[in-house]
């Protein structure tokens, strides 16, 4: 931890962080991180950026805009990116996780040959717990060990990586220190200042991503007749309907599963958990395709042999575009398909839980997203009484439900439930998240 006496915060920018880790990293800056981070007011002070690489454009926003000052970033990601002068922050997030990256930054700004090095304190690096590292070693921050390099010279930086040894045994992730990297000699670009966005732009902005939330959640109003055919849908009369068996059918024989959806194929691969599409979720086509009822007979679904699956491997090394998360892609179907309706056979007078929380870096989010999540998973309940509680309309809790239920996160055993219900903590003071849920609950 941060030597409370002597630290000075490291200066950063957030950019295209997600909402869930924007208001944690927020929460965190505000109370005991205060000491750690400061964001910036002006780019010129900025030492470094903290952005979510999981975030839809945030590579491709760092490539192109911010890359060129050779300011370092911490990057916040599922996945190590094995990107050069960064720290990768493996989620989910904590405050040992952001603390140590700012020490790791630090570390690389002072063995930086740039002008901000200049404003790092060096008695302020030398006191802090972490040991001193000798000059121009990679480092990873998992295992804490350092790794000596052989021949790098001073205008070599170090890429940090930061996992927890949990997170390493779950996803099979080896700790490793990326590449250096070598600081181009010579004169820096220039960083072209971006223009401020236009209020036309602006607006245009806030009417598409209505749209948006519209064709995710629908617009039906608040009923109190919830068998009325409006908030009702039959999600087996639907795209949704196969692709959700097909999941269950590719986890339980752990092979690829094809749906046959013509002029679509879609991959289901659950071992990676991938989905190999050309379809886009996002266009206009597929809105329709996931809305239309099918006919009996008209999807098809195909496990594949090996002599298939070695063909689609090597359709997708050559397509990688065509590559789609499955949670992202599920969450994304069932809600274009439900539109803010209910499936039929269930209850809406039973109470549900919600066993885990979505990641929210990997699914399209809508308005009170986050705090249905808090809510749920807090206290179970019947979806009408959460809108209720939230005073939220219910189709963003209707929403969410399928979204959720796609993703298999909800708890419907109703001797579980009253098990959650009696098991729900009440902690005094409570953690990171425990303070974030009371942030949230009161809309935050």
């Amino acid at each position: 931890m941060f030597n409370k006496t002597s630290q000075r915060p490291l200066i950063v920018e957030l950019m295209d962080i997600s909402k869930q880790n924007e208001a944690i990293l927020k929460f965190f800056i505000s109370g005991v991180g205060n000491k750690v981070f400061n964001i910036g007011k002006t780019s010129s002070e900025v030492e470094a950026y903290i952005i979510d690489y999981d975030f839809p454009g945030a590579k491709a926003h760092w490539d192109e805009e911010h890359a060129a000052d050779n300011k370092p970033c911490i990057i916040l990601s599922t996945d190590n990116p094995q990107t050069d002068n960064s720290v990768w922050v493996g989620k989910p997030l904590s405050s040992k996780k952001l603390i140590e990256a700012a020490m790791a930054i630090k570390d690389i700004l002072k063995q930086s040959p740039s002008t901000m090095s200049s404003r790092l304190d060096t008695e302020e690096l030398d006191s802090e717990v972490m040991p001193k590292k000798p000059d121009m070693e990679v480092f990873s921050l998992a295992s804490e060990t350092a790794i000596p390099k052989k021949d790098i010279s001073p205008k070599k930086m170090a890429a940090v990586t930061l996992v927890s040894s949990e997170q390493s045994k779950t996803d099979g992730i080896k700790a490793s220190a990326g590449k250096p990297v070598h600081i181009a000699e010579g004169k820096l670009k220039t960083k072209e200042i971006k223009k401020p966005r236009t209020k036309e732009q602006i607006a245009q902005e806030v009417v598409q991503r209505e749209m948006r939330w519209k064709e995710l959640c629908g617009e039906n109003n608040d009923t109190r007749s919830h068998q009325a055919d409006e908030v009702r849908y039959v999600p087996e009369n639907y795209f949704i309907g196969k692709l959700t068996g097909a999941v269950r059918l590719a986890k339980q024989s752990q092979q690829i599963v094809e749906v046959k959806a013509q002029p679509h194929s879609v991959y289901i691969l659950p071992d990676k958990h991938q989905i190999f599409t050309a379809i886009d979720i996002g266009n206009e086509s597929f809105i329709k395709f996931s809305r239309d009822k099918i006919a009996q007979g008209e999807m098809n679904i195909h496990i594949l042999s090996s002599i298939e699956t070695g063909k689609l491997e090597l359709q997708m090394s050559k397509q990688p575009e065509y590559i789609h998360s499955l949670e992202s892609f599920l969450w994304t179907s069932s809600l274009l398909a439900s539109q803010g309706r209910i499936p039929a056979t269930i209850d809406i007078d039973k109470k549900t839980a919600l066993k885990y929380w979505p990641s929210f870096a990997r699914i399209e989010a809508f308005p009170y997203s986050m705090r249905i999540a808090a809510l749920w998973h807090h206290s179970p309940d019947t979806l009408v009484q959460m809108a209720t509680k939230l005073a939220i309309p219910q189709r963003y809790v209707f929403a969410f439900y399928n979204g959720a239920d796609a993703l298999g996160l909800i708890e419907h055993d109703p001797k579980k439930v009253k098990k959650q219900i009696k098991a729900s903590p009440k902690q005094k003071g409570g953690g990171l998240i425990t303070r974030l849920f009371k942030r949230l609950m009161k809309g935050g």
